[in-house]
């Protein structure tokens, strides 16, 4: 392959989505970048986990500071169905005046806790349907 074709080729593939990776090296790329990290908690086996998220271009990147494994919401891969209050009797211990995000991907549901004072920046990268209560 010649030089030319090379550089086409390489210009071509830097214009790819990146998927996969190792959870170090996708946290590590959020974490370097300049967008804003705000304090979150998901719902995980019936019990809060607060956690910090980061929103990017197109998605969401939600870790515990500390902890290996993250999660990804984003529009390709799934949608709020609807928002909430916190039901302070399932285990919630961080803050009652969140507003609960119900992520649905596929089969599963997961809650999604953000101060009120973020839901524009969330809905920049998720459309928000109506708040109900």
């Amino acid at each position: 392959m010649t030089a030319w074709r090379r550089w086409i080729a390489d210009l071509f593939r830097r214009g790819e989505p990146r998927r996969g990776g190792t959870v170090a090296s996708r946290l590590a790329e959020f974490e370097s970048g300049g967008e804003p990290v705000i304090a979150a908690a998901v719902l995980a086996d019936g019990v809060w986990r607060q956690g910090r998220l980061k929103a990017g271009r197109y998605r969401l990147v939600w870790w515990v500071p500390g902890e290996s494994g993250v999660l990804d919401f984003s529009r390709r891969d799934g949608v709020v169905e609807s928002l909430g209050g916190v039901d302070v009797g399932n285990g919630w211990t961080i803050d009652p005046n969140m507003v609960v995000l119900h992520y649905r991907r596929g089969p599963n549901v997961t809650h999604l806790a953000v101060p009120p004072a973020e839901l524009e920046l969330v809905s920049r990268i998720l459309p928000l349907p109506q708040r109900r209560g």
